[in-house]
């Protein structure tokens, strides 16, 4: 049951660059990205430093000269990567203003389709173009003009056309959820009655767990152009604007080597004996959600803090005087 969850909710990351660029090639303003390092920088530090003072039974494996540097100690390898992904921002984006449908939808399906599947399907094992299973600056690059190229070029459906869409984008991403699946548990195969159909090899070679592979590719594709189409009232889409950027804050807390190390693993495994899969599940989850609003209230506060230190005006003054300066 666990692997079947990990099917449906394994697309995440993938999914925050593709939202990057669907709703970021329009800017590209460096005091965000430097907005960013600070969140990452008070968590990092602000946390090894609460767990020093106040939790003495935490073991602390950081050392404090590392914690404001999250990007060259790796401390988050995501924000690391996204950070390095940043800076080429105002070049790609100028880039993505002047090409054509035809020229940027070549760009999109060369470099999808020869730098990640061909290269899967040919030889899987050899990491040609240093893509590192998703894990670096290239395939971010990737993915972020993939998610410009939907942004610029959405279509809007009305009506029964809207619903047929996705359905369509509802039914392919149920689909690859419940292949990867049957991938992780070793299973390559269907059961339709008594006939056994198997999975074809090319589709298994190009299936992997990393995060460039052709599964989590159509599920964060498709995830996102099933969301695009829907239109939200004004109260949802307060509730999401405000909910949105707080939920960064659920990403560096609990992927804290120090909270991760401590806390999350007794979350994980330090469950009762001899309970049944419901009642673990109805656990995980409601303490999962715990976690959740924990983080979020935390971060609420910090974005209190944040607002009344000025952090963004003053960021953005920066930003200003130093184009004025070099231009």
């Amino acid at each position: 049951m666990l692997r079947l969850i990990c099917g449906f909710i394994i697309w995440h990351n993938d999914a925050f660059i593709l939202i990057s660029g669907i709703v970021g090639y329009k800017t590209n303003k460096y005091s965000n990205l430097l907005y960013l390092w600070l969140i990452v920088v008070f968590y990092s530090e602000g946390m090894y430093k609460y767990i020093l003072q106040y939790e003495k039974g935490f073991r602390i494996n950081q050392n404090i000269n590392t914690l404001d540097s999250p990007m060259v100690f790796n401390l988050y390898w995501y924000f690391t990567t996204y950070f390095g992904m940043y800076l080429f921002l105002p070049v790609l984006n100028k880039g993505i203003a002047q090409l054509s449908k035809y020229e940027f939808r070549l760009v999109v399906m060369s470099t999808l389709g020869i730098l990640v599947l061909w290269k899967d399907y040919k030889n899987k094992k050899s990491d040609v173009f240093h893509l590192n299973g998703g894990n670096s600056v290239i395939w971010f690059l990737i993915y972020y003009l993939t998610g410009a190229y939907i942004g610029k070029f959405r279509v809007d459906y009305n009506g029964f056309k809207k619903f047929l869409y996705c359905f369509i984008c509802g039914v392919i991403f149920i689909l690859a959820s419940f292949l990867y699946f049957k991938i992780l548990i070793g299973e390559y195969f269907f059961l339709i009655g008594n006939k056994k159909i198997e999975i074809p090899i090319i589709f298994i070679q190009m299936f992997s767990q990393s995060l460039n592979s052709l599964l989590k590719i159509t599920q964060s594709i498709t995830i996102c152009l099933f969301f695009i189409q829907i239109h939200y009232n004004k109260y949802t889409a307060k509730i999401i604007c405000f909910l949105g950027p707080l939920a960064f804050s659920i990403y560096l807390i609990y992927t804290n080597q120090i909270i991760l190390s401590n806390f999350m693993t007794k979350l994980c495994f330090n469950q009762p004996r001899n309970i049944s899969l419901n009642s673990l599940l109805s656990l995980l989850f409601l303490k999962s959600l715990k976690v959740c609003l924990i983080s979020l209230i935390i971060d609420y506060l910090r974005h209190l803090l944040f607002t009344l230190l000025r952090i963004k005006k003053i960021l953005l003054v920066i930003e200003t005087t130093m184009k004025e300066k070099f231009t």
